[in-house]
Order: C-alpha cells, then structure tokens, then sequence
C-alpha cells in the first residue's frame, strides 16, 4: 500500500483502515455468535464449523482496528510537528523584518 503524501489523505486512509477493522470484526463476532442464537438445524452447524474463519476475522479486525488507531496517532504528530515549525519558521521571518 502506498503511502498518501497529504495530511488529509492520511486521514482518509486512517478511517477507511478503522471501518475496515470495526466490520471485520463484527462480521467475526456474528459468525462466532450465531450457533448460539439458531435452532439445530443445517445452517447451526456450518456455523459451528466455521469458527476458525470467525476467529480469523475477528483478529484480522482486530489488527486493522489497531494499525489504524497508530497511524492515525502517528498522522497527529506529523500534523503537530507540521504546525511548530510554521510557527516558528514565521516568527524568525517575523524578527528578521
């Protein structure tokens, strides 16, 4: 994946990581959940034998959710950093005058 250049492109890609992870991981939740809620039937037990996938999605999910509270953290201090030196780089052009 490329990295975008803007700040507001790294935002964009940091929510769409976080909706990404937040459905993945719903989707785990329902298919770990489901046996429990259905009467025995055919669809009961294909549910109940696929609880690897559940796991999976619900730790993928997990991941997602996780890389994108960092990057979003890391796009934060980038913008701060951004913010500093503007400021300090006019208040020497300032001083100069």
């Amino acid at each position: 994946m490329s990295i975008p250049n803007s700040i507001p492109a790294q935002h964009k890609a940091n929510n769409d990581l976080l909706i990404k992870g937040v459905t993945c991981a719903i989707i785990g939740l329902v298919v770990l959940l489901a046996p429990f809620f259905m009467r025995a039937s055919d669809l009961s037990n294909l549910f109940r034998q696929g609880y690897i996938v559940g796991w999976f999605a619900l730790a993928l999910g997990a991941a997602f959710v996780i890389q994108g509270l960092v990057r979003r953290r890391k796009t934060l201090q980038a913008e701060a950093m951004l913010e500093t030196r503007t400021t300090y780089t006019a208040e020497r052009k300032k001083n100069k005058r």
